[in-house]
């Protein structure tokens, strides 16, 4: 449920920009990619919390992570500002904030799970949504300037959730940690690997950005990319984490006619909600000017439908793989599907295809990652013969 309601934020937001500047929603687009990079390091806190437990080693590697990140983050930021305009150079800065209350929120959601007190992350989420949507309508009614007004209210949303989860956890009597202790070496492992998960979906923005700024024109469709995100966002919203629910159903039962008939159902899900909220858009004028046949078309429907169709099948590879501990094969798919968009676009050149190009770039990380399992099971099999099994 936190999940869901957070996959919200961005489309709405997204939409606020769009809506009222095209140029606003670029200068967003670089500082949006760029922090969900750094996202991405410190958001498996919670997969760590979870599998190692709560001990003070935990709190401690969280909080100097959190500081790290956030330090390390902005000293690179101020390396290439040359390449960035005062402006994007400023929100990106601005931006990093969120880093911190994002690692309190991921490691008190940890220690939510941990008590099965889980209700409590979908309530401070829910508030922090409103905080960040409201309050980036409001802020743009005082002539803040809209991306600076979305990435306010994003910050503002984030720590809001943090404290609230924060003041709701002590509420509740639930310990920040126990008085058991770890070897700070026992952490890394699921770390790294909790952390390669998250890039793979954390870092698809920053791909696309590096992508398109090595296309000619990149720089327009760049202007659309905050939106076409979030309507992938939306489009995907139900099987968002459907490696978890995967996990769920294959840990009670093997593979059988009634999870083909799930996966089935979700893929059917993704253009209905894609056309429910183009209808949105369209009725409250909400598409930025000219825009409206550019999403509202054949060829933009079915690379939704191919996205969240990739988004099932990966998923499901993936739990299958985690099923039977196969976690080094998923890490090095994920890396080389991180890599090899951007090896292609620097050494060829790519036409500018308009918003294809973005959800093309996108899309591609999936399809490199599912190649890579594709590989490993001819190459398993050919390694191990029918015979040999008999």
């Amino acid at each position: 449920m936190s999940i869901s309601l957070l996959n919200l934020e961005l489309p709405l937001i997204s939409v606020i920009l769009s809506a009222y500047s095209l140029q606003a929603s670029g200068d967003y687009a670089i500082a949006l990619s760029t922090f969900m990079f750094a996202n991405a390091f410190v958001f498996p806190l919670c997969a760590v919390v979870i599998k190692i437990r709560k001990s003070r080693e935990t709190l401690m590697f969280a909080m100097l992570l959190a500081v790290n990140v956030f330090v390390i983050f902005n000293i690179a930021v101020s390396i290439f500002s040359a390449k960035m305009t005062p402006h994007i150079e400023f929100i990106t800065h601005f931006f990093s904030l969120s880093l911190l209350a994002v690692a309190v929120r991921r490691y008190l959601q940890g220690c939510c799970i941990l008590e099965g007190k889980t209700a409590l992350m979908s309530r401070a989420s829910l508030v922090r949504v409103l905080v960040s949507v409201i309050g980036c309508f409001t802020l743009t009614r005082f002539q803040v300037p809209v991306d600076m007004a979305a990435i306010v209210a994003l910050v503002c949303g984030a720590y809001t959730e943090a404290t609230l989860l924060f003041i709701m956890v002590r509420w509740q009597g639930i310990r920040l940690y126990d008085s058991t202790g770890h070897n700070y070496t026992e952490l890394l492992a699921p770390y790294a690997s909790a952390f390669l998960m998250s890039a793979s979906s954390l870092m698809s923005n920053i791909i696309v950005v590096i992508c398109l700024g090595q296309v000619a024109e990149g720089g327009t469709v760049l202007k659309y990319w905050p939106l076409t995100f979030g309507m992938i966002c939306i489009s995907i919203g139900t099987v968002l984490d459907i490696e978890s629910i995967l996990l769920k159903i294959l840990g009670h039962q093997p593979p059988g006619k009634s999870l083909f008939t799930f996966l089935s159902v979700q893929c059917l899900v993704a253009p209905v909600l894609f056309i429910f909220l183009s209808v949105i858009l369209d009725s409250f004028n909400l598409f930025p000017s000219g825009s409206k046949t550019l999403y509202m078309n054949v060829y933009f429907f079915i690379a939704i439908i191919g996205v969240s169709t990739l988004w099932i099948v990966r998923g499901y590879f993936r739990s299958v793989l985690m099923t039977n501990n196969r976690l080094g094969v998923i890490n090095f798919s994920i890396f080389t599907a991180l890599v090899t968009p951007v090896a292609v676009f620097y050494l060829f050149h790519i036409a500018d295809y308009g918003l294809l190009l973005s959800v093309s770039i996108f899309s591609s990380l999936i399809v490199v990652e599912l190649l890579c399992y594709g590989a490993y099971g001819l190459i398993r099999g050919v390694s191990r013969p029918q015979w040999v099994n008999n």
